[in-house]
């Protein structure tokens, strides 16, 4: 009963058929914060793809200018330089075969890297990492050479996103707790991003429409 008084005090007075700009948005979710946690603010891009085409799924990552504000828990599939590499940036998981074992026990993961030559030992588990979105893959860069530099990004905020069949990308894009500014650039450069890889193979418009929500808010449409 309290949740719900909360949540009608919360929307009160929010014009939901009004298409805000993306920082009105922001201020407008920061001023309704009525939990304690500090939230993510998420972004769903309604795109025009026909995600039965194979040519016209979307699927990469990004760095945003201020990162994500979250600690993320890495592993790594890797040997020789390219785990001393990890170890050395502090990931704790680093192998190969023992790895596989670890990971078959106990998923505590957010992101797993993989050096190319290590994808035939990571795939004995890919039917436990598919369905979680962990398993590595070229197109958001966690299959890889360049472990430090992944590492690096991956520290920073890296983003991973694909659209899901409805042809919807979503992405949390830092916290409630970060200033207006900082919020801005993140989705704008994230939408700017998304814009750029329009595929070929799309008729029409690529991006239908944008709505900006926190994890416990509302979801407030954005002019594209």
């Amino acid at each position: 009963m309290h949740l719900s008084k909360n949540r009608k005090k919360q929307i009160e007075g929010i014009d939901f058929n009004k298409s805000y700009s993306v920082n009105d948005a922001i201020k407008l979710l920061k001023e309704k914060k009525f939990v304690k946690f500090d939230e993510s603010v998420e972004v769903s891009i309604n795109t025009g793809i026909d995600s039965k085409q194979s040519d016209q799924n979307v699927r990469g990552s990004f760095v945003p200018p201020h990162g994500l504000g979250k600690k993320v828990d890495i592993a790594v599939f890797a040997q020789g330089k390219s785990a001393e590499e990890a170890k050395s940036l502090g990931v704790k998981k680093v192998g190969g075969e023992d790895l596989v074992l670890a990971l078959q026990e106990k998923i505590d993961v957010d992101v797993i890297i993989a050096t190319p030559d290590m994808m035939s030992v990571v795939s004995k588990i890919a039917k436990v990492l598919g369905p979680k979105g962990l398993m590595p893959n070229p197109k958001t860069g966690t299959v890889t050479n360049d472990v430090k530099s992944t590492i690096q990004n991956i520290n920073k905020g890296l983003v991973a996103y694909k659209n899901d069949k409805a042809g919807t990308i979503h992405a949390a894009l830092g916290k409630i707790s970060f200033d207006e500014n900082q919020l801005n650039e993140n989705i704008n450069s994230f939408i700017e991003e998304i814009k750029k890889i329009k595929p070929s193979g799309v008729k029409g418009n690529f991006i239908n429409s944008i709505f900006i929500s926190s994890t416990m808010g509302f979801g407030l449409k954005v002019e594209v």
